[in-house]
């Protein structure tokens, strides 16, 4: 095969895959286990850049959702369900966690940061919402 029909080919083959590629990116997050598998597709990136603004400096570990994670919980928040997202530092995971739930839309999070120095809401989340994001952030641990 020539150069030129080979780099044809695999233009054509590209071209084939890529919608295959792009189709999830505005997939719900409701089938996703894990908190890094959700915040790298649009609006959930943008709803989570914007959930950690305020905190991220002093918690870098919250960049790129880098931590341990447990699977997402269902919990049934003002009568629809939703997924709550568990996220904590590597070797710190008791006193460095969060719980994070998306809105229908993905473009708004709710969540629940538990540092050294306590827990703080984010995202300004109705009551329902809080204690659902609280009950996740309270269970135990997972093995570090």
């Amino acid at each position: 095969m020539r150069p030129a029909c080979a780099g044809l080919l695999a233009l054509a083959l590209l071209a084939i895959a890529a919608p295959a590629i792009a189709a999830p990116a505005t997939a719900s997050p409701q089938g996703t286990r894990a908190l890094h598998e959700v915040i790298f597709r649009e609006p959930y990136r943008g709803a989570w850049k914007r959930l950690t603004a305020p905190v991220v400096v002093a918690n870098r570990w919250l960049k790129g959702a880098r931590g341990i994670w447990r699977p997402a919980r269902s919990v049934t928040v003002d009568a629809e369900r939703f997924k709550v997202f568990f996220l904590c530092r590597v070797n710190a995971c008791a006193a460095n966690r969060i719980s994070v739930i998306f809105a229908p839309d993905g473009h708004h999070a709710y969540g629940a940061l538990r540092t050294a120095a306590g827990t703080q809401l984010l995202g300004a989340p109705n009551d329902d919402t809080r204690r659902a994001l609280l009950k996740v952030l309270n269970e135990d641990k997972p093995h570090e």
